[in-house]
Order: C-alpha cells, then sequence, then structure tokens
C-alpha cells in the first residue's frame, strides 16, 4: 500500500519537504522490507520480469551501492531494520488470498506472453514483482552486513521496533511505510528525492491535526485499508483501481470513527478478531532493548491470551539470534505458528511435481528442522506438532509427526562435533581452501582424509558448556553437522558413498577452473550440491515433469532424444547464473523452465533452513561460547550456504543454444541477437558445460 499511501497522504497535504542537508550527521532508521519493496516495484528501479526469472532484479546491487554512496556524500548513516516473526493477523486465509491474486495475474501474463503480446506479458508480470521476495530480503541483509551497514531484525515488526530506536534517540529519525506511522513514530521520512535534494516526510502530529482524527483513529484507518499487519476490511479488499484509503474513511464515517464498530457492522466475525489482535499487537508488541534485553511493550496491561496476537514466545536466545542473522525468520515461523504453509511457486503452481516435493518428498526435511529447534525449546514446543497446509487443499491439514521424534536423539550425531581449530589445523589436507569462500569442498575435503576424520568424533563430557569459541570452530561444525544431516558423512567421521561422490564433482569443477571461479565463489559448489540432493529427490532427469497442464517453453527442436537432453542440461543450467548488464532482463521466456526453477529454489530454500538451524542449535544447546560480537552472528549466517537463488537466465541461453543446434546449419539463428543485455554468452555456455561436466 505504501505507493497508494503516498498518492493519498499528498492529496491531503501532510507531507512535507526538508533539504537533505538537514539531515547531515544524522542516523536514518530504513524498514528494510520496505526499502526493497519500493526498489521492485518502482518504476525507475523495477525490473518487470523478475517473476518470470527468479533469482535476483540484475540491478539490484547497483541500486544499493548508488544508495549507500550517497548516504555516505550526504553525511547520513542509515541503519536498516528487518521484520521478524509472523504476527497472528497475518492469517492464512489472508496470506492465501494474496498467493491466489498473484496467481490470477501470473497466470494472465502467461497467457499473453504464449499469445505473442510481449509488452502486455511484462506489464503483468511487472505488476507482482514483491511475491516471493524472501529470498531477496535475505541477500540484502548480509549484503549490507559486507558493505558495513548496521542492520538488525527486528523480534517481530520492524516498525515497532524502529518507533523504540526513534524514542530512545538510538536514531534520528524513521524511513518507511504507513506501518511505521501507526507504530506511532514522530516523523517519518516517505520518500528520498535524491535528484531535487529534498526528502519528504510527515509529521505525525501535523498529519492527525490536519485529519482531525486521535492517533487510535488513524490506526483504525490504516488497518482497515489493509497494511502489512491486516488485510482490508472485506467490503472494500477488491481489485478495483480505487482507494483503499478513501474506502476506508468512508467505512469509519458510517462507524463514528471507530475501528471495532466498523467491523461489527461489516458483521465478519473472522475479521473483527483478526482486526482487534492487530491493536492489541500494536500496543503490546516485543522489542530488543538498546541493551538486547527482549521487552514486551505495555507487559504489565497485556491480556492473558497475548500467545493468541503475537504467537507463542519462543526463548529471548533465539530472538537474539534472529536479531543477528544467524537464522533466519521462516523455520521461527513454521514452529511458532505450529504451522507451515505453502504457497504458489512463481510459475502458478500448477504442476504435480511440485505439490509432490513440497508435500511429501521435503517433508521429513523440514521434520527434521522442526525437530532440533523445538528440542532447545520449552516443553510447550516439544509437546505441539506443525501442521503442514498446502494453497490447493488447505482444509487438508496433515501433522509433520514432531511429537514422536524422540527428541533425546534428534541431535545425538550434530552433538559428536565440537572440533576445535587446534584439531583443524592438524589436518593434512584442504588446507588451501578458504572456508568462508566455498564452505562446502572446504567441509568435504577435510574428511577426506580417514585417519584424520575419525578425529573428529568430539563429543562434550558431560555436557561441559562452551567447548567452541572462535568463528571458524562454529562455522565449520555447523558445516559438519549439516552435511552429515544431509548424509554425506558417516557416523564415524569419514565421507559416505554420497560425500565420496560429492568430493569428486568439487574436484572436476576445481579441475576445470569452474568452482571457485564464480561471482560469488560459493555458486559452483552450491549448483553442484544441489544437482546431488535433485537427483537424490528423483527430480533431476529427462522425464516430462510438467506434462499438465503442458508449460510453454520447453525444447522444441531435434528429435525425442535431442530435446530431452537439452531438458536435462537446461535444468541444471538452472543451478547458475549468467552474466548479464545491470539493467532489466529482454529475452526469450520459459514457464516450462521456471517451473523447474521454482523445485530447485524449494530445495534450496530448505537446504539452506537446515543450515541455520544447526548454526542456531549449537548455540542453544551452549556447544559454543556465547558472549560474543553481533558481527560475530552475523559473520557466520553469511557464510553459511545457499545465501543466493540464482536466476533462470543461464538455463534460457543453454536450452536456445541446444534448440538452435537441432535445427538445420542454414537455418540456425545467432541467440547473441534474442539476449539483449547478455555480457558473454560463449563465457556463460562455457560454463554450462563445466556445470554439466561435474554433475
Amino acid at each position: 500500500m505504501s505507493h497508494e499511501f503516498k498518492e493519498w497522504a499528498a492529496s491531503k497535504g501532510l507531507i512535507q519537504k526538508s533539504h537533505i542537508s538537514d539531515f547531515e550527521d544524522a542516523t536514518i532508521g530504513f524498514d528494510a522490507e520496505a526499502f526493497i519493496n519500493n526498489l521492485l516495484s518502482n518504476t525507475s528501479t523495477r525490473e518487470p520480469l523478475l517473476p518470470a526469472l527468479g533469482g535476483l532484479p540484475f540491478a539490484l546491487t547497483q541500486h544499493i551501492d548508488a544508495e549507500l554512496a550517497r548516504f555516505r556524500e550526504a553525511k547520513i548513516t542509515p541503519w536498516f531494520v528487518f521484520n521478524g516473526i509472523e504476527m497472528a493477523p497475518r492469517d492464512r486465509k489472508t496470506l492465501l488470498k494474496e498467493a491466489q491474486k498473484a496467481v490470477k495475474v501470473l497466470e494472465t501474463a502467461w497467457e499473453v506472453y504464449d499469445q505473442g503480446r510481449g509488452d502486455d506479458a511484462v506489464a503483468n508480470f511487472g505488476k507482482i514483482c514483491t511475491y516471493r521476495t524472501s529470498h531477496i530480503l535475505r541477500f540484502f541483509r548480509y549484503y549490507l552486513h559486507k558493505q558495513g551497514v548496521m542492520t538488525t531484525t527486528a523480534p517481530y515488526d520492524a516498525a515497532a521496533q524502529l518507533n523504540y530506536m526513534d524514542e530512545k534517540q538510538i536514531i534520528s529519525c524513521v524511513a518507511g511505510s504507513a506501518s511505521c506511522l501507526v507504530a506511532n513514530v514522530d516523523r517519518l521520512v516517505v520518500e528520498l528525492d535524491w535528484t531535487a535534494g529534498f526528502f519528504k516526510l510527515i509529521d505525525r502530529d501535523r498529519m492527525l491535526s490536519m485529519l482531525m482524527l486521535s492517533h487510535s483513529q488513524f490506526v483504525d484507518l490504516m488497518l482497515l485499508s489493509g497494511n502489512s499487519m491486516l488485510a482490508p476490511i472485506p467490503e472494500i479488499d477488491n481489485d478495483t483501481p480505487a482507494s483503499k484509503i478513501l474506502a476506508a474513511q468512508n467505512v469509519l464515517g458510517r462507524a463514528n470513527m471507530d475501528g471495532y464498530t466498523a467491523c461489527l457492522q461489516a458483521k465478519d466475525e473472522e475479521y473483527t478478531k483478526l482486526f482487534m489482535k492487530a491493536k492489541t499487537a500494536i500496543k503490546h508488541m516485543v522489542i530488543v532493548q538498546e541493551g538486547g534485553k527482549i521487552e514486551q511493550l505495555n507487559f504489565e496491561s497485556s491480556p492473558n491470551d497475548i500467545h493468541e496476537v503475537l504467537s507463542q514466545r519462543i526463548p529471548d536466545e533465539a530472538i537474539t539470534y534472529l536479531q543477528h542473522a544467524l537464522i533466519g525468520p521462516r523455520v521461527l515461523n513454521w514452529r511458532t505458528r505450529s504451522e507451515i504453509l505453502e504457497l504458489p511457486p512463481l510459475d502458478g503452481g500448477n504442476s504435480p511435481t511440485y505439490k509432490e516435493l513440497v508435500h511429501d518428498k521435503l517433508r521429513s526435511q523440514k521434520t527434521r528442522i522442526l525437530a532440533i529447534i523445538s528440542h532447545r525449546f520449552h516443553r510447550y514446543f516439544q509437546k505441539k506438532d506443525v501442521e503442514l497446509v498446502c494453497w490447493w487443499n488447505e482444509t487438508d491439514r496433515q501433522g509433520l509427526g514432531l511429537t514422536e521424534v524422540p527428541l533425546e536423539t534428534c541431535t545425538r550425531d550434530a552433538e559428536s562435533w565440537h572440533v576445535k581449530d587446534s584439531l583443524i589445523a592438524q589436518a593434512t589436507v584442504g588446507k588451501d581452501i578458504d572456508n568462508e569462500a566455498t564452505p562446502l569442498e572446504w567441509a568435504i575435503t577435510m574428511l577426506s582424509d580417514d585417519i584424520w576424520a575419525k578425529k573428529t568424533v568430539t563429543r562434550r563430557k558431560d555436557n561441559e558448556p562452551n567447548v567452541l569459541r572462535t568463528r571458524k570452530e562454529m562455522l565449520s561444525n555447523t558445516l559438519w553437522r549439516f552435511l552429515q544431516d544431509r548424509g554425506y558423512i558417516n557416523s564415524d567421521h569419514t565421507l559416505s558413498a554420497w560425500g565420496k561422490a560429492l568430493k569428486a564433482a568439487f574436484e572436476k569443477g576445481k579441475s576445470d577452473q569452474w568452482l571457485g571461479q564464480t561471482d560469488p565463489p560459493q555458486e559452483a559448489e552450491e549448483a553442484i550440491f544441489v544437482a546431488f540432493e535433485l537427483l537424490r529427490l528423483d527430480v533431476l532427469s529427462t522425464k516430462n515433469l510438467f506434462p499438465s497442464p503442458q508449460y510453454s517453453g520447453a525444447p522444441m527442436r531435434g528429435t525425442d532424444q535431442d530435446k530431452a537432453n537439452t531438458l536435462l542440461v537446461s535444468r541444471i543450467a538452472s543451478l547458475g547464473s549468467f552474466s548479464h548488464a545491470r539493467i532489466g532482463y529482454t529475452g526469450p521466456l520459459s514457464r516450462h523452465l521456471l517451473a523447474y526453477h521454482q523445485v530447485t529454489a524449494a530445495v534450496r530454500n530448505t537446504l539452506r533452513d537446515l543450515a541455520e538451524t544447526h548454526a542456531a542449535n549449537m548455540m542453544l544447546c551452549a556447544s559454543v561460547f556465547r558472549v560474543r560480537s553481533a558481527d560475530d552472528y552475523t559473520a557466520v549466517g553469511a557464510a553459511l550456504p545457499f545465501l543466493k537463488e540464482p536466476d533462470l537466465g543461464l538455463a534460457l541461453v543453454v536450452k536456445s543454444h541446444l534448440d538452435e543446434l537441432s535445427n538445420i546449419p542454414e537455418r540456425r539463428s545467432d541467440i547473441r541477437k534474442w539476449f539483449n543485455h547478455a555480457l558473454d554468452i560463449d563465457g556463460d555456455l562455457k560454463r554450462a558445460w563445466k556445470m554439466w561436466d561435474a554433475v
């Protein structure tokens, strides 16, 4: 609603201008999600085909770098705050409805693309550039850390955390969406107009005076019109272009400017409950104090059922690891909501292949992840199962069976890893490998010496605390625990058959000067690893995985065997990125390959979840010395594998090239003409062949 809110605020004369020089030496707190959503949806920075390609926008880092450079020039310090755990008002019904709207737009976009109406397709794809972008936020978090920018993740709501920071003068002012005004910030920057040399902002007290509203009435208006916390009241929740805020004003006007009365008049009991939960959440939000203490606002007056509003409270220690990005919010959301909600992928989610993957094939991994994290939480979570709910049949709510997992044994293998730097220094192999540049290669190579590997069986004596201390020890032991969990390491810490096969693939990639030579350097080893995982899940093959409905963009030339080969090589190529200018993509698309890309993304994200869970588990069980800098936690999170999701570009290049090779020579086209902003098609193809050879 950010763009609509700004238009509405401008029409009411609420926006003022302040010269950028007025903010010299100031620290501005940014709502990180609002910042990214603005980049993804603003006409000057939006890349409309992002939903057709997956991955990151090609110009994302360029836009971020440019913004950071402007801050430095203006002597402004930015501090980005990310949203944490989701709250109850963002319920399943709301999330599913939002997803269904997005899928409807996606279906239209692919329909007009298949009809040859490219401009109409681009326009439709461009409407939903903020759908399924959690991987972009994850990348943004760690990219800012790499650039030395201050970041934090709020326990729940970034707006509430920013308001606390503003009140305590930790920051000078807040920049973000209307949610920050709902949280009661006194001054909100809504636009950075660097060209004109002004920031556009809204003063809360002036705004309320001009609107002749109390703060409570303004909150009601924002909630009923729909914001990051609550969907619009049902009577105005439609696809019409009319302003939701103006419509909500009319609804409030009929209810004597009282949101609760408006909900009662709407006669929607379910929405009324969500509205009241949202109001309660705003008043009793959980924030992190300046000293690191986790505090619930207005705790003395909070209702007894506050857990129904903010979800069940996890240990403060876990919130600290979320705050510093050792673990992301996804797994914690599953645990606090006692529900995994699977939403449609970017291709629309019609394929039985994707449905089987998320409903059946990845179930055991997610059960394992939740068993590990639940083991470290209080008894409620150990006895409370988590249900898997999928968008195509939300009434089929199936428990994962967490309560049947023996909690005392679910981390037994992990507890055998307490390898210190002194032992790592004795290793005879892997010394030339940077464990943060190519961590998977390093971890596997180190264990290829069976004699040394067996020495790494290092269980704690009588649960001795704080065995591990350095950042390298944190990362190393997390990697080994993760790899053993996935079956690449035996119980005696030697490499399993899968581990030896993985090592051979890494060695092939390295001998071909591909592994470690990409940007980022982890891309090659991650591509190989995900390929192994796809193979184990029986989704890396020449099979037609998307037979009904028949997705467009499959290989179309040559014999059936040619098409099958093209398909397999293109699928493997979807695990890497291609060289593209920092500008929006123009070129051929393939819904068929996008559907496969979304399969790989689901697998990749689950692997990332498992790695983060092992990192957090090591801290929660006191294997690692906890008193350390926030930078240590974030640095380990940044070094864990599967941080960046590749786009579909390389797969499209490979598929186009092989399709043309199957054509008769005199009718072959030069595919370079199809990819206007590709930087090195020949180099991309060479990398794709190296990927194929390694796998």
